[in-house]
C-alpha cells in the first residue's frame, strides 16, 4: 500500500453476541410455538371439536424449512380449515386463531426483553 490507512475491526465479541442472541430467540420461538400448540388443543377439547381425535392429535408445532426461527403450528387433517373457518352449513369453530392470539403478547414481551438485554 503506497499511502493510506488500514483499519481492522475485531468482531470476536460481536460474533459471540450474535450467537447468544440467536440462541435466546430460538428458545423464545420454541416456547411460544409449544404454548400455541397447547392452547389450540385446549380449545379443541373445550369447544368439543373432537370427532375422531385426528385434528387434536395432528395439531403440532414443527420446525419449518427455511430457518431455526420458523415454526409451523397446526393440524394436518384436510378438514381442519373447515373447522376453523366454517363452511356452508357448518359454523366456524376457531381454535388456531385464538391460540395464536393468546401468545402474541407474551412472545412480543419476551423478544423485547432479549433485545433490551443486549
Amino acid at each position: 500500500m503506497a499511502f493510506g490507512l488500514k483499519v481492522t475491526v475485531n468482531t470476536d465479541k460481536l460474533d459471540s453476541y450474535r450467537d447468544a442472541l440467536w440462541g435466546k430467540l430460538e428458545a423464545v420461538v420454541e416456547k411460544s410455538s409449544r404454548n400455541v400448540e397447547r392452547k389450540a388443543k385446549e380449545i379443541i377439547i373445550a369447544k368439543d371439536i373432537i370427532d375422531t381425535g385426528a385434528t387434536l392429535n395432528s395439531t403440532l408445532s414443527r420446525r419449518s424449512q427455511g430457518g431455526n426461527l420458523l415454526r409451523e403450528i397446526g393440524p394436518t387433517t384436510e378438514y381442519a380449515p373447515l373447522l376453523e373457518y366454517g363452511s356452508q352449513g357448518r359454523r366456524a369453530r376457531p381454535y388456531m386463531t385464538p391460540a395464536g392470539e393468546s401468545e402474541r403478547g407474551p412472545f412480543e414481551k419476551a423478544v423485547k426483553q432479549i433485545l433490551r438485554d443486549i
